[in-house]
């Protein structure tokens, strides 16, 4: 027998959750309550916002009776699934597997994500936007699908965001082992580097400049910023090495 007064409990549940969590309902982040007429199911669903073992959580703590059978439901925003295709890459996932492969590696990704919308001022939201802009093909937000996003960056990495093809001028800013990474790495390298933005190694980086008889200024003051991470790496390479003498008799 369903509880007394269960529509009414859940409808309310979905409200005080959404402000207990400080969704934004212009935003279109508040929780709604729906009911399935043919499954006789009853589905509480948002936008971003807290993880679903959060709601689901809070809702068994406020009314666990009336909650009893709710389905849970979290959809993502745009600027979801591009910070999340961003980190996912980040995390140095294996790229190339189409786009509906991506998309739900991405969204396992973002299960664990709390407010999985909000990049970071700077540097991060200009590559979610540059992203967007390039997912949406002048669309509009509104027409960008998650798994356009997600096959982006599963197809082309991550430096084009960077650094976009033809447009120096356009380049974000970048550290110096990243600007050093970006002109030296080449093989197996270049490809992480694509991909994921690994960088090269202090002492790679020194290595591709020294060898480089007409390296840019640029690239020179850019490693010797580097000395003294280059020099903590020889340091600690070096007493690797001692462990492997025998002790002394």
């Amino acid at each position: 027998m369903a509880p007394k007064n269960r529509s009414a409990r859940i409808r309310k549940l979905a409200t005080s959750l959404s402000e207990q969590f400080g969704l934004d309902y212009a935003k279109h982040q508040w929780i709604e309550a729906e009911y399935d007429d043919r499954r006789s199911e009853w589905t509480l669903s948002w936008v971003d916002g807290p993880t679903v073992t959060q709601v689901s959580r809070a809702a068994r703590t406020a009314d666990k009776e009336a909650i009893e059978g709710v389905r849970y439901e979290r959809r993502y925003s745009p600027q979801a699934y591009a910070l999340g295709a961003i980190g996912w890459a980040l995390a140095g996932a294996d790229l190339q597997g189409g786009e509906w492969w991506a998309t739900s590696r991405v969204e396992e990704h973002l299960a664990k994500v709390k407010n999985p919308g909000r990049p970071k001022p700077g540097r991060e939201s200009d590559m979610v936007e540059r992203l967007l802009t390039a997912a949406d093909k002048g669309r509009g937000r509104t027409y960008t699908d998650g798994s356009e996003i997600c096959g982006l960056v599963d197809k082309r990495g991550l430096a084009w965001l960077l650094i976009p093809a033809g447009k120096p001028d356009e380049q974000l800013p970048l550290t110096p082992l990243e600007l050093l990474t970006a002109r030296y790495a080449w093989g197996e390298k270049q490809k992480a580097w694509r991909e994921h933005l690994a960088p090269l190694t202090e002492l790679e980086a020194l290595a591709a400049v020294q060898a480089d008889q007409e390296a840019s200024a640029e690239a020179v003051e850019a490693v010797l910023t580097l000395v003294p991470d280059v020099h903590a790496a020889i340091d600690s390479a070096v007493a690797e090495l001692r462990t492997r003498l025998p002790a002394a008799p």
